[in-house]
């Protein structure tokens, strides 16, 4: 009779053991749903990222692309700058260019200890600017040639190139350590064109600035982006651009540059 007792308590003491574990396990399982009911975009992109680090480095690629598309940062050129934070951008580095260059220093967004420049230069005539932003001794240097080149070398860009590679090998040979970035030549209206038809290579001009930055290690700056489909952004005569597109450019420079 005892040994029937004993058995009878040990059963209910295991039926009691495995109707708490049930119980434990729906509650687990409510709040978990309620949990994945209520998170957060944030939160599903933290683990998303986390997820992430220990995934393929190609499926890693595809995915942060999607998931800046779903917070709306893909494609964003970042915070356009005002004066005051261009110029601490700036302050250890140089522009070298021509009249594009000239008019960062007019409308006052950088002075002329950083903004080198003479007003129809050519990239083969720049010497004196690239002997000046040596003795700057700057980390960082930005050059803005072109628009002058192509008339000057008759649209050839093989000379253009050959003039360009001079100078930034000038420069290399007085800063070794200064990251390069060449800018490209903004193109010119269809009315500036047919007044100077020069002006018809800034493509061609383009790719092959493009193509010297790849083979020699430069830093290549598309800004075009910075002027499609903006009505008005052009001066008068069809070539140079307004002040509005400078503050957007010279950030835009910065961003580039990690300034």
């Amino acid at each position: 009779m005892e040994k029937i007792k004993a058995y009878i308590s040990k059963t209910r003491f295991w039926v009691l053991v495995a109707v708490v574990l049930m119980v434990i396990i729906a509650v687990v399982v409510i709040f978990k749903k309620a949990e994945n009911a209520e998170e957060t975009p944030y939160e599903k992109n933290r683990k998303t990222v986390a997820a992430l680090e220990k995934a393929d480095i190609s499926h890693t690629e595809n995915a942060l692309k999607d998931l800046g598309s779903r917070d709306g940062s893909e494609g964003s050129q970042g915070e356009e700058r005002d004066t005051v934070e261009l110029k601490r951008a700036f302050q250890n580095a140089v522009i070298l260019g021509d009249s594009f260059s000239e008019s960062i220093v007019e409308y006052g967004f950088l002075d002329t200890d950083v903004v080198l420049y003479k007003r129809g230069l050519s990239v083969s005539q720049a010497d004196d600017l690239v002997d000046s932003a040596i003795s700057l001794r700057p980390s960082a240097v930005f050059f803005v040639f072109g628009t002058n080149d192509m008339e000057i070398c008759e649209g050839d860009s093989k000379k253009f190139i050959e003039a360009y590679r001079r100078q930034i090998g000038r420069l290399k040979e007085g800063l070794p350590d200064a990251a390069v970035y060449i800018n490209s030549i903004l193109p010119a209206t269809k009315e500036a064109v047919k007044e100077t038809p020069s002006y018809a290579y800034c493509e061609a001009f383009n790719e092959a600035l493009q193509a010297m930055c790849e083979e020699d290690g430069y830093t290549f700056v598309d800004c075009t982006f910075l002027i499609e489909g903006k009505d008005g952004i052009y001066e008068p005569d069809g070539i140079h651009v307004i002040k509005s597109y400078y503050p957007a450019w010279l950030s835009y420079l910065a961003d580039t540059a990690g300034l």
